[in-house]
């Protein structure tokens, strides 16, 4: 009867649904069963999905093929001893058996590694001239692959830097333009001279901007120390003077006649470079204080670095 029929048809509806989603994706009418129901309930392998690497696990501070910078900190502290005392032993005396009255060398090299010092135009004797310049250009090199080493250390991705960066920001280049030539015979032109004076302020300006801010801010943040914006007292005040010095100075040769009559109206003063020389030594101070310091955090964080990526290795899911 009608009481039949209407079990019968109860009994040959299609089951529910067994997910959402599209229609194709739900089970059909004959009661077969979905293949997202079957994705869902599908055992998920061993060690799908799951950190099984130690490197995943673990970020370092520092790169994991870096080394301590302590070695060529000592390395470069060493030398700069050595060359203050090769600059005292080379030093002309009345007694000098050989003197070298005048070395261009010995100008330039000083010039560019020493510019706040007054080292004189010659040493005692050929013979330590070339000692004491041996020793200071190894010493300068053994800083810049001191900082080479700070920058070699950095993360990749977070501006690690080398060697060059160094040779590039902190020797005085701006004082080649003024110290070339300059134990000739022959007296430079005005002209000469103030191409010379605002050749070196170019370098100056270039440098201090486009090397030695970047260079200190790295090393700064090398050693992930806060505030990294701090290390402009490290150039600014150093960039200050030395610019008003090149500048009075080709200002007032500008303002000179040829026979060397006349007056300006801004000249150089003693101050000027008073000035210059007092921040040059703190700049390079400043910055033997900020290598010493990073290269002890360096030192200190990699450390922490081994410890800790041992430790996560212990704790590494093992593949199977």
């Amino acid at each position: 009867g009608a009481e039949g029929n209407a079990a019968m048809a109860d009994s040959e509806a299609p089951p529910p649904p067994t997910s959402g989603g599209p229609k194709w994706l739900q089970g059909g009418g004959d009661g077969r069963v979905s293949p997202s129901s079957v994705l869902s309930s599908a055992p998920t392998p061993q060690g799908i999905g799951e950190t099984t690497r130690a490197e995943d696990l673990f970020t370092a501070r520092y790169n994991r093929n870096g080394t301590t910078p302590i070695p060529f900190a000592i390395v470069a502290l060493v030398g700069i001893v050595a060359t203050w005392w090769a600059l005292g032993w080379a030093e002309i005396t009345p007694e000098a058996t050989d003197p070298v009255r005048v070395s261009e060398w010995w100008i330039n090299v000083f010039a560019v590694l020493l510019p706040s010092e007054d080292v004189g135009v010659g040493a005692y004797s050929s013979s330590r001239l070339v000692i004491t310049l041996v020793i200071a250009v190894a010493t300068a090199l053994a800083c810049a692959l001191w900082i080479g080493r700070i920058g070699g250390n950095v993360r990749t991705g977070l501006s690690p830097f080398g060697t060059l960066l160094p040779i590039l920001a902190f020797p005085a280049w701006w004082m080649l333009p003024i110290t070339l030539g300059l134990n000739n015979d022959s007296r430079p032109s005005r002209a000469d001279f103030i191409i010379r004076l605002l050749v070196g302020f170019a370098i100056l300006f270039a440098q201090f901007l486009l090397a030695r801010w970047p260079a200190l801010n790295r090393i700064w943040r090398a050693g992930q120390l806060p505030y990294d914006m701090a290390s402009i007292v490290l150039w600014l005040p150093n960039l200050i003077p030395w610019s008003m010095l090149y500048l009075s100075t080709a200002w007032t040769v500008f303002q000179l006649g040829e026979d060397g009559t006349g007056s300006s109206s801004w000249e150089p003063t003693q101050t000027m470079e008073d000035w210059a020389n007092w921040t040059t030594r703190s700049s390079a101070l400043g910055l033997l204080v900020l290598l010493l310091v990073v290269s002890v955090l360096q030192h200190r964080g990699m450390a922490q670095d081994r410890r800790d990526d041992e430790a996560h290795r212990g704790r590494a899911v093992p593949l199977s």
